[in-house]
This record gives structure tokens, C-alpha cells and sequence, in this order.
């Protein structure tokens, strides 16, 4: 088979992995409560309820 056909079965993330298993869900779930906070302090900026 060329190589572009080629099915890839083994994972590049190692087994037990602390970055994989904790700091890169932890950043995930930060990322996410700061765009809903960053999008909630848009929002009453527009509605006139934080004065900007």
C-alpha cells in the first residue's frame, strides 16, 4: 500500500500519562469557564450592567 493508504494503529500518547490525563483536561475545562465568563462580562457590557 502507498504511504498516504496506510492505517496508523498505534497511539503517539504514552500510557499513564500525567500531562495527558490531568493537565491537559484541567486547561480544557479552565479554557472553557473563561470563555463563558469572558462571554457573560460582553454581554453586560451591552446590556449596560457593567460599566466599561
Amino acid at each position: 500500500m502507498p504511504n498516504g493508504n496506510r492505517m496508523i494503529n498505534k497511539s503517539h500518547i504514552p500510557e499513564n500519562s500525567t500531562f495527558f490525563e490531568k493537565i491537559v483536561p484541567a486547561l480544557l475545562i479552565f479554557m472553557g469557564v473563561l470563555t463563558v465568563v469572558l462571554i457573560l462580562f460582553a454581554a453586560g457590557v451591552l446590556l449596560g450592567i457593567v460599566h466599561f
